[in-house]
């Protein structure tokens, strides 16, 4: 399993750098940061889909969205489970709480919630699907590369080598551009795909 060790091994690949590095930015602990900034990224174009059986108290109708794991959106809420054809109630989602459009029963009861999910890269694994684990890689080696462009532009560096540093800053612009717009394309596919799976999953 993918795990952060060999994601930074391949942004690291990416940006030339042969092993471990001390170069400021180049870091294990700079570069697993860009990581994580670009896992939240791809998350909120392409996240992992994850559904989760929520108790709700009787008599009420709220549960606390804190309830799911690393949620972004919920989709869509079950009640009861279990049931075929499905039985999908409406919802709201206000301040850090879900709101149901039903009728409590007076005892506690559960509810299905499907809802999509920041993904996860950490020293246990990742949840990124390895087709698109190189999308990752592309957006954590732009950050690292204008994060280190940046950072010499703020220091007396730019005296010496001022040329290679805003060279440096145009090529992470316009990585980042393009890795922009690769999620940009890639989030419009999948919110139609979650949207039809959640409908029609049995």
């Amino acid at each position: 399993m993918t795990t952060i060790a060999d994601v930074r091994a391949r942004v690291l690949y990416a940006l030339g750098v042969s092993g471990t590095s001390t170069e400021r930015g180049f870091d294990d602990a700079s570069i697993d940061r860009h990581i994580q900034q670009a896992v939240e990224e791809f998350s909120l174009h392409v996240p992992a889909e994850a559904r989760a059986d929520v108790s709700v108290s009787g008599g009420s109708r709220q549960f606390a969205v804190t309830a799911l794991t690393r949620p972004l959106r919920v989709l869509a809420v079950e009640y009861p489970p279990d049931r075929w054809p499905r039985v999908l109630v409406d919802f709201d989602v206000w301040g850090g709480a879900v709101t149901l459009d039903l009728s409590p029963p007076p005892t506690a009861y559960m509810v299905r919630v499907y809802y999509t999910q920041q993904h996860l890269v950490d020293a246990g694994g990742s949840t990124v699907p390895a087709g698109h684990e190189h999308v990752v890689v592309e957006g954590a080696t732009a950050l690292a590369i204008l994060a280190r462009a940046m950072g010499a532009a703020n220091t007396a560096e730019t005296a010496t080598v001022a040329p290679q540093t805003y060279q440096h800053l145009r090529v992470a612009q316009e990585r980042l551009l393009r890795w922009r717009e690769m999620l940009r394309r890639l989030g419009g596919h999948l919110e139609r795909h979650i949207l039809r799976a959640v409908r029609s999953d049995g």
